[in-house]
C-alpha cells in the first residue's frame, strides 16, 4: 500500500512539475524576455520574426512597422513623383500629337495618359477627336471597312460623353460632339441638342450657328434653321461665315418657296 501511495504522490509531482514548468516558459513570454536556446527556438516558432525577415516578409512589429515606413516613405513620394511626371509627359505628348495631325498616335498617347489621369475631360476630348479622325481611315480597308468605320465613330462619341461628364462647359468637346452627330452619325436630333448647349455658352459664336443651322435643317426644322443662319448675318465680322449663312439660307428658301 505504501509503495502505492508512494508513486501515486510521485505522478501528482510529476504533472505539478509540468505544470511549474510550462508556466516557467509563459513568463518569459509575457515579459518580453527569453533564457536559454529552447526559449530562442520558441519564440521564433511563435512570432516567427527572424524567419519573416530572412525572407523579406512585411514586418509584424509596431517597431518594425515604423521603420519600414520610415526607410520606405522617401522612396514612395519618388515613385509617385515620377509618375506624375510620366503621367504629364503622356498629357502633353497628345496633345501635341492631335495638334499635328497624327491621330492614331495622339490616341495611343491619350489611352496611356488617361492611367494616370482617368478624370480629365481634355484628354478624352483628344482621344475623341483621334478617334472621329481615324474613322476615315476604314475606308482604305477591303470593302470600305463599315465595321472599322462604326466603331471609331462610337469611340469617338464615347469619349466625348465621357468629357462632359467631367466637365459638362468644355467647349471644344461640345463643339466637337454636335461636328460628329452632324455630320458623321446624322443624328441630327442629337447635333441640335449638343450645338444648343455649346451656344447656352458661346452666345455669339460664327460656327456654332452655322452647325445648328444645318442640324435643324436636317432634323426637318427648316424655318428655324434660317433663324439660325439670321443670327450669323447679323453680328458676324466676318465676311466669309456671313456669306456661307447667306448663300445657306437662300438654298432652303428656294427649297421652300421655289427660286
Amino acid at each position: 500500500m505504501n509503495e502505492i501511495n508512494k508513486a501515486g504522490r510521485a505522478r501528482r509531482a510529476l504533472r505539478v512539475g509540468l505544470g511549474l514548468a510550462l508556466a516557467a516558459l509563459v513568463v518569459p513570454l509575457a515579459v518580453g524576455s527569453c533564457s536559454g536556446r529552447d526559449d530562442k527556438n520558441f519564440l521564433e516558432r511563435i512570432f516567427d520574426l527572424e524567419s519573416r525577415a530572412s525572407k523579406n516578409a512585411p514586418p509584424s512589429s509596431v517597431e518594425e512597422l515604423k521603420e519600414a515606413i520610415a526607410e520606405y516613405r522617401g522612396e514612395v513620394e519618388k515613385t509617385v513623383a515620377a509618375m506624375e511626371r510620366e503621367g504629364n509627359y503622356w498629357r502633353l505628348l497628345a496633345v501635341r500629337l492631335m495638334e499635328r495631325g497624327l491621330y492614331g498616335e495622339a490616341y495611343d498617347a491619350a489611352i496611356r495618359a488617361l492611367r494616370f489621369d482617368p478624370q480629365n475631360s481634355g484628354l478624352y476630348y483628344v482621344a475623341g477627336v483621334s478617334a472621329a479622325f481615324l474613322s476615315k481611315t476604314a475606308a482604305a480597308e477591303p470593302g470600305g471597312g463599315a465595321a472599322t468605320r462604326e466603331a471609331w465613330l462610337r469611340a469617338a462619341e464615347g469619349a466625348y460623353q465621357r468629357s462632359l461628364e467631367f466637365n459638362d462647359r468644355n467647349t471644344r468637346t461640345l463643339y466637337a460632339l454636335a461636328v460628329l452627330y452632324s455630320f458623321e452619325l446624322e443624328d441630327y436630333d442629337a447635333a441640335v441638342s449638343a450645338v444648343e448647349r455649346f451656344l447656352a455658352i458661346n452666345t455669339r459664336d460664327a460656327d456654332g450657328f452655322l452647325l445648328l443651322g444645318r442640324s435643324l435643317y436636317g432634323a426637318g426644322r427648316a424655318e428655324e434653321a434660317i433663324a439660325a443662319f439670321d443670327r450669323v448675318i447679323e453680328f458676324s465680322a466676318v465676311e466669309e461665315k456671313r456669306r456661307q449663312a447667306a448663300d445657306n439660307k437662300k438654298r432652303i428658301l428656294d427649297e421652300l418657296y421655289g427660286g
